[in-house]
């Protein structure tokens, strides 16, 4: 003959523990979120400065200067257009793709933003679209494609009522 194991007792595989082991499962939770390593100080400040020198591999973009052709990075274009964007009023980045196609050539630009509550939603797309297109000139060239080549989209992917937020 034989019984089933109390849940408290031993828990079954896909079954979340109760009563007893409910809470010793909680507890033993909460110790170690509350635990930090000794050394840990030492070490964190080392391993957030190699995750910020790891190599990332970003997708090329060609743009074109007085000395030829060149290929920017699109992490150092998404920084660029964030930093156009910056002084928008009203308007946070929250992110920033590039598409490119044949020839690395840049073929689209998704900026999303978060706007301040009643703020204007198109102007402040137009005032996003026009410095965005603005910015590509600057950064690439004269290889920039045209405008209307380059799919440049504003996406309002949120609004807050906190002015910090946006500022």
């Amino acid at each position: 003959m034989s019984t089933r194991a109390d849940s408290t007792d031993e828990a079954v595989a896909g079954e979340r523990p109760t009563g007893q082991g409910a809470r010793v499962l909680a507890e033993a939770t909460a110790a170690l979120r509350r635990y930090t390593p000794a050394g840990w100080q030492d070490v964190r400040t080392d391993l957030l400065a190699l995750a910020r020198r790891a190599h990332r591999p970003s997708a090329p973009v060609r743009g074109r200067h007085d000395l030829g052709d060149f290929l920017l990075a699109t992490d150092v274009l998404v920084g660029a257009l964030r930093a156009a964007v910056d002084p928008v009023p009203d308007v946070t980045v929250a992110a920033v793709h590039c598409v490119t196609g044949d020839g690395e050539r840049l073929t689209g630009v998704t900026v999303e933003v978060a706007a301040l509550f009643g703020t204007h939603l198109p102007t402040a797309a137009d005032t996003v679209h026009d410095t965005v297109d603005r910015a590509l000139g600057d950064l690439l060239g004269v290889l920039r494609p045209p405008s209307d080549a380059v799919d440049v989209h504003v996406h309002v992917a949120d609004v807050v009522t906190d002015r910090t937020a946006v500022d």
